[in-house]
């Protein structure tokens, strides 16, 4: 009985840092994501382009999805 609250515990315990590490990887994804955004809109205006704010949001995703795909093949 002992046995089975010790386990118990190992479970939520297991469960509280899954959760923690989970929230500071999507906060971590979106301050990445912000600042590729901020890239993305600062050399096209180098450039000279005026872009749709939605197309900056979209070559913004696809760099981000390109660049976790690269590192997961990396690391794999």
């Amino acid at each position: 009985q002992i046995y089975y609250f010790m386990v118990k515990e190992g479970i939520l315990d297991n469960l509280f840092v899954t959760v923690i590490a989970s929230l500071i990887l999507v906060v971590m994804g979106v301050i990445y994501f912000i600042a590729t955004l901020l890239i993305v809109r600062f050399s096209t205006g180098l450039m000279g382009y005026s872009p749709d704010a939605n197309w900056v949001v979209l070559s913004s995703a696809v760099i981000v999805v390109g660049i976790m795909i690269g590192s997961a093949i990396k690391n794999s």
